[in-house]
């Protein structure tokens, strides 16, 4: 008995854990369904992940969803920004759940290595605000798909990044752990939190308040959630060695409203706790440093949080008798004296004040001395600093361990000083004082992380002042120089009107060796950058002209050339090369005097003027001027490449964009051009860029053993997923074959060109749209041309080989066509091809008709045929018609020539011909022309509705056009104290414009020729 059990204890367990397998691949479908139905419902973004998995082990008895390589990006103003990527997101759902009903119960969510970048951009739109607003009036009874009933969460190896630019704000949080636990269900409940971050950054006001700091921070939350009030008290946060009790609470009051009462202290007082903060300090061998004095850092924040108002606050450091030295290194750093006071008393902005009332430090017995004090921001704006001292830098190494190899050397000698109201200028009166002097001599730095180093740094800024106002202060350094390497630099800088305006004015010369920026900046993998940069350049402006917009006014002079330099990255790892280039600058006109480069074994060279270079690149102005490239082999497959990858995605690809702020004249000609099979020779011709559209005018070339000229326009202004297309060419004694399998739109226009051989001559004109893989939508094509046969023949077609078999008549599968001329207009898919004759010996035949681009065919032939010619089956099929013809009352009466009306239907591989004769069917002619206006009407039909469509786009583009004018209008003339909008980064800009080239010059499907 006891075996029995077992035996069916046994297999019942291997039932269930077969179960257990087989199970997940089931469900997986269904809820792989379910979250994609669910995100793409309630999310205004571009969502997806990789894969999808099932397991009921993970999280037993739960049931464990795990998303791979889930990403979330931008669309509209954050387009290209990706929100949220995560290696795995691993959520735990109630299985009966899953098996019984539509409503999936969310019990716990595991995020592995999120990297999250949360933007506020400088219109303030947040980028993670992708919920889509809840549309319906009425009150649903429906259920969601997921039920959250979330008991625990845990984000594992987490990167964040918040960038908030109207409130110049900067956070970073690198490899972040923390998890929390609570019942979410409750309106009352305690949330358990762990949480530990390797790095923190933190700047606010461009001051970097945390800067690479270890955090520490396991509290347990008091959650109100009916009044959105969190609760908190713990001694269990540190900060590197410092560690901080705080408590209080904090509210959501509303979507921008916060309500708080927060305090923290430290535990203890020792100096140590407070020196961990400075990065240099705290990264090497913190442990052994031997400190001595006292540290007291403490702090409040009350009150509530507005667009309008601040909460009062309170943050206070004191440092008394510090002293810090490393047991190896001989010399300590000492009398360390601080006393820092950051404050507002009632949450009024004017009352906020800064005060560093004492600063002190000696190294190597040398004291430097600072102060810094400033209160009242928004009325007098009242500061007193001063900073004296003299600084050794080739003794820092005997005071602080710095990197192994690293080098440093050189003496900083500061006195300078500051006191008064700023807001003196008003008036043009005092009191203000301002002077002294900062010199740096020598200076000298190396270290492993840079193989350029920075040597013979000299350079003395001198402050003075004048009748005791503020904006009548001079900041000057007549004379700077340093070596980055072997290459130097001097430059000079002079400010004045710091206060009301900032009036700059300076130059630069010298040389900068390229490579140096990966010294600066990190690269993305598998980017490299070299070359060399010399210029000699002056400028002069005011932040005035700046913020009104007004570029053209400053004045940028001197010359810049760039030799030898070279660009790769993952998606160009050939690179792109340029030689040699030189642009000479006269304020915002920059003339191109040469630049010549390689690009994929593609030898090219430019000259040209660029204007309002300037207002491009810091306020999206427009930027126009002229360019004459020269190229002498370009083989277009290898720039464009024909990666099978991209050719699956290009259907849901983007077209190219045309810049809307560009107006551009191109001159350019080419030796040879390979695109697809087809070889160009002599290509020349212009480019315009304008109003968001590239105009092609006489584009020439040799090619398909004629020539080809093409004139025409691609325009993203109306409709950016569906460019608007219009195309004229004139092609000369090109071959027919050639051409039938070079280009799409023949094969579409003339399928009869399969079958055709020899040379012609063609004038087309055509309108229409492309997708967004950039070929054309071939129901949306609308034109007319001409096609000229000058000597061919055409075999193997199936309705005349058909033709000729019926009649019994072999002339006709094979023949000979010469100088033969006709004309077509096509719409939405459909071809209409005017009468024309064709004779082959004795036969002529009238043929006109439609034909689709799905390859059926609807023509109407008049056939004159000798009845000699005519075989015996030919002839029975006449004397069959006679008799129909005779059975109706209709006499006819044959003569030498029969007369025959082919109607054609069908498709081109399998047609079917209807006969009879013209004295039964009528005129073809008349037939024909009733054909003809009938695909004419249909033609103006569809050209009304485009018309219709296109000026309900152009009045969308001008309500928006006027709305955002009436913005600017509104909100455009704010105290520019309070808020200040920063101007558009270059660096951003210069990326911005590289990802559009690329997107030009990325892999297309090349299955399909345009």
């Amino acid at each position: 008995m006891a075996k029995k059990i077992l035996k069916i204890s046994g297999i019942t367990l291997l039932v269930l854990l077969l179960l257990a397998f087989i199970l997940p691949f089931f469900f997986k479908d269904k809820i792989v369904a379910l979250v994609k139905t669910e995100v793409n419902k309630n999310l205004n973004a571009k969502v997806d992940f990789k894969d999808a998995s099932l397991s009921f082990f993970r999280h037993f008895p739960r049931v464990s969803l795990a998303l791979e390589d889930l990403y979330i990006a931008g669309v509209d103003h954050f387009k290209g920004d990706t929100l949220l990527q995560v290696k795995e997101l691993d959520v735990a759902v109630n299985l009966w759940s899953v098996i019984g009903g539509d409503q999936i119960k969310v019990h716990a969510v595991n995020l592995e290595s999120p990297t999250i970048h949360a933007i506020v951009d400088k219109e303030g739109r947040a980028n993670w605000d992708i919920a889509l607003p809840d549309t319906s009036t009425s009150v649903s009874t429906d259920t969601a798909a997921f039920n959250i009933a979330l008991k625990q969460y845990a984000i594992t190896n987490g990167n964040i990044r918040y960038d908030d630019v109207p409130g110049n704000m900067y956070a970073q949080i690198t490899r972040l752990d923390h998890s929390g636990s609570g019942d979410f269900t409750q309106d009352l409940f305690t949330l358990q939190t762990k949480t530990s971050a390797e790095k923190v950054d933190f700047s606010y006001g461009g001051v970097p308040y945390l800067n690479a700091v270890k955090t520490i921070l396991n509290t347990d939350i008091g959650i109100n959630t009916n009044e959105s009030i969190y609760t908190f008290d713990t001694d269990d946060v540190q900060l590197n060695e410092l560690k901080l009790n705080t408590k209080g609470s904090f509210q959501l009051v509303n979507d921008s409203s916060y309500k708080m009462d927060i305090s923290f202290k430290t535990p203890d007082n020792t100096f140590k706790s407070i020196l961990s903060l400075i990065p240099a300090v705290y990264s090497t061998e913190f442990d052994k440093i031997q400190t001595k004095g006292t540290a007291a850092f403490e702090g409040m924040v009350k009150g509530m949080y507005t667009p309008t108002q601040l909460p009062a606050f309170n943050v206070a450091l004191q440092v008394k008798d510090g002293f810090f030295q490393y047991p190896d290194l001989p010399k300590p750093v000492q009398n360390i004296q601080v006393d820092a006071k950051l404050s507002n008393p009632d949450g009024v902005t004017d009352h906020t004040a800064i005060e560093v009332s004492r600063g002190h430090i000696e190294m190597d017995n040398e004291p430097f001395d600072f102060k810094f004090i400033f209160r009242n921001p928004e009325t007098i704006k009242y500061i007193d600093a001063v900073a004296k001292g003299r600084l050794d830098l080739s003794k820092l190494t005997q005071l602080v361990k710095l990197e192994k190899g690293t080098q440093l050397g050189g003496i900083i000698h500061a006195d300078v000083f500051a006191k008064g109201n700023m807001s003196a200028i008003e008036n043009q009166s005092g009191p203000f004082t301002a002077g002294g002097f900062l010199d740096v001599q020598s200076l000298n730095y190396a270290s492993p992380a840079i193989p350029q180093p920075v040597k013979n740094g000299n350079m003395r800024i001198n402050i003075t002042n004048e009748g005791g106002v503020a904006d009548q202060t001079n900041i000057s350094i007549p004379a700077g120089h340093i070596e980055f390497g072997a290459n130097p630099v001097d430059f000079t800088l002079n400010l004045l009107k710091p206060v009301t305006d900032i009036i700059f004015s300076g130059s630069a010369k010298g040389k900068f060796d390229l490579n140096t920026v990966q010294q600066l900046v990190t690269l993305e993998p598998g980017t490299s950058l070299s070359g060399m940069v010399e210029g000699d350049v002056t400028f002069a402006g005011s932040n005035k002209l700046v913020e009104e917009e007004k570029y053209d006014q400053i004045k940028l002079n001197g010359t810049v050339a760039v030799n030898n330099l070279k660009y790769a990255d993952k998606d160009y790892p050939e690179g792109v090369a340029i030689s040699r280039t030189s642009a000479t600058m006269n304020n915002d006109v920059i003339t191109l005097n040469e630049l010549r480069g390689n690009f994929k074994k593609t030898n090219f060279s430019a000259i040209g003027t660029l204007n309002n270079a300037i207002g491009y690149a810091m306020n999206d102005e427009t930027l126009s001027g002229k360019l004459n490239v020269k190229a002498d082999k370009m083989n277009l497959n290898d720039w464009m490449g024909t990666d099978t990858a991209t050719a699956e995605a290009s259907a849901s690809s983007d077209p190219f964009l045309v810049p809307g702020k560009i107006n551009f004249n191109l001159t350019a000609a080419a030796d040879e051009v390979v695109y697809d099979k087809v070889t160009y020779k002599n290509v020349h011709g212009n480019l315009q860029l304008a109003n968001e559209t590239v105009t092609l005018q006489q584009l020439q070339t040799e090619a398909l053993d004629g020539t080809i000229a093409f004139n025409g326009t691609y325009s993203t202004l109306r409709n950016k997923q569906q460019p608007d297309i219009s195309i004229s060419y004139d092609v000369k004694n090109v071959d027919v074959q050639k051409a039938f399998f070079a280009f799409n739109t023949v094969q579409q226009l003339m399928p009869i060109g399969r079958f055709l051989g020899g040379k012609l001559s063609s004038q087309l004109s055509m309108n229409g749209k492309l997708g967004g893989d950039m070929m054309p939508l071939l129901n949306s094509l609308t034109g007319e041309g001409t096609l000229f046969l000058i000597d061919g023949f055409l075999k193997k077609f199936q309705p005349l080989e058909k033709l000729a078999s019926s009649l019994n008549v072999s002339e006709l599968k094979e023949i000979s066509l010469k100088d033969v001329k006709n004309y077509f207009e096509f719409d939405h898919g459909k071809v209409l091809v005017k009468p024309f004759t064709v004779k082959v010996n004795d036969i002529e035949m009238e043929i006109g008709g439609t034909h689709g681009f799905d390859q059926s065919i609807n023509y109407l032939v008049n056939l004159k045929v000798p009845r000699s010619k005519l075989g015996s089956q030919g002839n029975n099929l006449l004397n069959g018609l006679v008799t129909q013809a005779n059975n109706k009352g209709i006499p006819v009466k044959l003569g030498e020539t029969v007369n025959f009306n082919v109607v054609m239907t069908g498709s081109m591989t399998n047609p079917n011909l209807k006969y009879d004769l013209k004295e039964v069917a009528g005129d073809v002619k008349t037939q024909l022309q009733e054909q003809a206006k009938e695909f004419v009407q249909t033609k103006v039909d569809s050209a009304k509705a485009a018309l219709k469509d296109t000026a309900q786009a152009i009045k969308k583009e001008l309500l928006k056009s006027a709305e955002e004018e009436l913005r600017k209008k509104l909100l455009g003339n704010k105290d520019t104290a309070a808020s200040i909008t920063p101007a558009p980064n270059p660096v951003k800009k210069a990326e911005e414009t590289l990802k559009g080239i690329k997107g030009l010059l990325k892999k297309k499907d090349t299955t399909s020729k345009n």
